[in-house]
């Protein structure tokens, strides 16, 4: 049987400007169409044995027993099944992003997908609008990281996005040792041993300083999202010792790479490794702070008083554990999410919806709420399901 083809593009090679495909997708009208929104998470975990199209054929036969689609005639259901095939045959090429976020419609002749840096867990939702707040929250939140990759005569720099590294001017430092303890001057008198450490102490220095004036030509005007430091742990370490204090609290961490043969390839994986455990190390931290809240009651614990703190807008942060899943209502009266229909009470009647965790995720990123999930860590039976810090009781 022959597989149908489709002609894809590309997605965009930075997120750092999504207004053009925000505004398109905020400008379809509601109730018109069927259109398919797709987050899919991956990560290298998720593309082992292409677990990320497992996840998303399951996705899709989930899909046949959301109510809209159950609701759909003959006709549209074919419209909605090869916009289906058709995000199915991107995923086999995916970008190299940790995430990844598609749009399709055929009725509006619109497929748009863009890498992103992270998705918070994959989602296939088929609703009349397009799901756009955490592509939204992703413009507002995401930046490029600067990456500089440093030994002791080379200095080269890299703009990291979600889907590639660029590279920018780099520098060379000049070579003037010369031989040891004499200098290249045919035969005059050499420094001496202590002269000649001194002389290597000062190019050293002088070449970090020319790297931080660098850095801070290349960032000036331009927002990033940390700075991801690399090469001989000897060099990065000195490195971070010259950096203003402004960018040493922004650095992202240090790995070993060679700059005179590393590729832009090499320079992103690397980049985005350092931004994962960075943000793992804060993930530590900020549940040290959530276990701390709960006895100062400055914290909820579990997902009704956590959904009840959210919609009353005094969840700071939410924390939801990965896996977790379940049905949920919305109250159409006061548009509170609850986990039953019980919970509705005098707030008009429950509607059903598909996932308690793509609610809370929308709910959450539309109040500009961080929303953090928490795997199977040390510390993470901090949280019982959901929990979220407060910003008032």
């Amino acid at each position: 049987m022959t597989q149908p083809t489709f002609d894809l593009p590309a997605p965009p090679p930075d997120t750092a400007d999504l207004s053009p495909l925000l505004r398109r997708l905020t400008a379809i009208p509601s109730g018109s169409y069927r259109i398919l929104s797709c987050y899919l998470r991956t990560e290298p975990r998720d593309r082992a044995r292409n677990a990320y199209r497992t996840e998303f054929r399951t996705r899709r036969q989930v899909l046949a027993d959301d109510p809209i689609w159950v609701s759909l005639d003959r006709e549209q259901r074919s419209e909605v099944e090869r916009d289906l095939d058709r995000i199915a045959a991107y995923l086999e090429h995916p970008p190299h992003a940790r995430g990844v976020a598609l749009f399709a419609c055929e009725a509006l002749d619109l497929f748009e997908a863009v890498g992103l840096f992270r998705v918070h867990r994959t989602r296939l939702i088929l609703d009349d609008t397009p799901w756009i707040t955490e592509l939204a929250a992703a413009e507002r939140e995401v930046a490029p990281i600067l990456a500089v990759v440093i030994d002791r005569a080379h200095a080269r720099f890299f703009t990291v996005s979600a889907t590639g590294a660029t590279e920018l001017p780099g520098l060379t430092e000049p070579n003037t040792r010369g031989g040891k303890y004499h200098s290249d001057r045919h035969g005059s008198p050499g420094w001496g041993e202590r002269d000649y450490h001194g002389r290597l102490e000062e190019e050293r220095h002088r070449h970090y300083a020319r790297v931080v004036a660098h850095v801070e030509e290349l960032v000036h005007g331009r927002a990033f999202r940390g700075l991801a430091l690399a090469g001989p742990s000897d060099q990065t370490g000195a490195l971070v010792r010259f950096l203003p204090e402004h960018w040493a609290t922004r650095v992202l961490g240090t790995a070993k790479l060679n700059p005179t043969a590393v590729s832009p390839a090499e320079v992103q994986g690397a980049a985005l490794d350092l931004a994962e455990a960075h943000d793992r190390r804060e993930l530590t931290v900020a549940l040290n702070d959530l276990n701390d809240a709960y006895g100062s009651g400055w914290a909820t614990d579990g997902p009704r008083e956590t959904l009840r703190a959210l919609h009353r807008g005094q969840a700071r942060t939410l924390f939801i554990r990965e896996g977790l899943t379940g049905a949920a209502y919305r109250c159409s009266t006061t548009g509170r999410l609850v986990l039953s229909q019980d919970d509705c009470r005098d707030e008009g009647a429950p509607e059903p919806l598909r996932d308690i965790v793509d609610e809370a995720i929308e709910d959450a990123l539309s109040q500009g709420i961080r929303v953090r999930f928490v795997p199977d860590m040390p510390g993470a039976d901090t949280v019982e399901g959901m929990a979220a810090t407060l910003r008032f009781r």
